[in-house]
């Protein structure tokens, strides 16, 4: 039997007997599952720390085959998106694609730092809610190991200075010479490789607003093969 403090963000909650809920939550550590007693009570102190998109320092007791929320300190529930529909959507898509990719006992640090900061975009700022998506979803690809091939030709090779196809599948940009034999590949429209190639480089709080042309359905079918599962958005 053991205790661990770690930092946490709810991803998932169900309801477990009259009072109780088991949580779902993102930590550094990997993903956790943990029962929270008597957390439904108005009166439970643990009321706020069981929701979705809480984040905070839980206190994790181990003992007989269960982990069991004990206290939690409470830093952000990322309130201001439960008043916008879309925002709120935009957030549940990323709980559920960490939900579906986190895995316990393997160290995920990259992915829970990307989760919090893009939760607190969408909650405290007013930045394009496509923006924000498609930024958390290219450093995601990233810190899961696909990051798409933007600078050559997934096919052939070739640099490719300024393509106008994407290949979702093949993870990448296609030449011009190639993309006639890629009929499923999807369109890429000007500036959009270089918006990406930046958005990695510097991230969205330091790449311009203005003018900006995410690719965030073409990156939400590229995440959804590499995952193999189709995230409903």
């Amino acid at each position: 039997m053991a205790s661990l403090t770690i930092q946490g963000i709810v991803l998932r909650r169900a309801d477990y007997k009259e009072n109780d809920r088991m949580l779902t939550l993102l930590t550094p550590l990997g993903k956790k599952d943990a029962l929270c007693r008597g957390c439904k009570r108005p009166t439970s102190p643990l009321l706020n720390a069981a929701e979705c998109f809480a984040m905070g320092e839980y206190v994790l007791y181990s003992g007989q085959g269960r982990a069991t929320v004990t206290s939690c300190q409470l830093n952000e529930t990322f309130y201001p998106l439960r008043g916008d529909y879309d925002r709120l959507r935009a957030g549940a898509y990323m709980l559920n694609l960490c939900d579906a990719t986190a895995q316990e006992g393997e160290k995920c640090p990259e992915m829970f730092t990307l989760l919090a900061r893009s939760l607190f975009r969408l909650a405290y700022t007013q930045r394009n809610i496509d923006v924000i998506v498609a930024g958390f979803l290219l450093h995601f690809a990233a810190v899961n190991g696909y990051m798409p091939r933007l600078g050559h030709c997934v096919s052939c090779g070739a640099e490719v200075t300024d393509p106008r196809l994407f290949d979702p599948e093949n993870g990448g940009v296609l030449c011009p010479a190639c993309s006639t034999s890629f009929t499923v590949a999807a369109p890429l429209r000007p500036g959009q490789k270089q918006w990406m190639e930046q958005v990695l480089r510097v991230g969205i709080d330091k790449y311009p607003a203005a003018d900006e042309d995410p690719p965030v359905e073409l990156l939400k079918k590229y995440i959804a093969l590499r995952i193999e599962r189709n995230i409903k958005y």
